[in-house]
């Protein structure tokens, strides 16, 4: 092969391989802020959320995609511990976000809870998919601050692969392409002025 060809032939690799993220799905987390006040404490968060070929045609073809945003509470160990067990304290939080496609109306809608929003792209429906505003992960006088401690805990947003459709998940058993998953963040909370 001449020399000129094998250049060719690496530039387009390189070209291949730094397009790659592009296609590939993914989570990123971009911002968050804890706030603790008069004992409660509440998130801000900005996640990044990218679909890749296989869940795309999937959400196309009709079957709706759940994200689920988690927190646990890690820190300080011993309060939630004692909570837990004194007055059956729960030291998660989490948020489910519906992704799902109308092909009648060709437009993409974002639930969470009983509240839909309508998107003419993707790309809008990906935006607004990862935003957390003011989330209360825990009620207002159910944390108490003792010893100078301060509050911490993990940030999470993740595919929920169990709320798929049945046959769906029989045919996932085992398929690591189908998760998509953020790193596991650690928040602080800050008291607010």
């Amino acid at each position: 092969m001449p020399r000129t060809n094998i250049q060719r032939l690496l530039l387009q690799l390189c070209a291949l391989l730094c397009c790659l993220p592009l296609w590939a799905g993914g989570i990123a987390l971009e911002s968050y802020h804890g706030v603790e006040q008069e004992g409660r404490l509440s998130i801000d968060a900005r996640f990044l959320v990218s679909l890749d070929a296989m869940h795309e045609n999937a959400l196309l073809s009709g079957v709706p995609l759940t994200f689920a945003v988690e927190f646990t509470l890690t820190k300080p160990r011993w309060y939630w511990a004692w909570r837990r067990v004194a007055d059956w304290f729960d030291p998660t939080a989490r948020i489910e976000y519906r992704l799902s496609y109308h092909g009648l109306t060709r437009s993409y809608r974002v639930g969470v809870g009983t509240l839909y929003r309508s998107y003419d792209t993707l790309d809008g429906a990906l935006r607004s998919l990862g935003v957390v505003r003011d989330w209360m992960v825990a009620e207002r006088g159910s944390v108490t601050k003792k010893l100078d401690s301060r509050f911490a805990g993990h940030l999470t947003m993740r595919l929920d692969t169990d709320k798929l459709p049945k046959p769906l998940q029989l045919g996932l058993l085992g398929d690591a392409e189908w998760k998509l998953n953020s790193e596991q963040t650690t928040v602080e909370f800050e008291e607010a002025q």
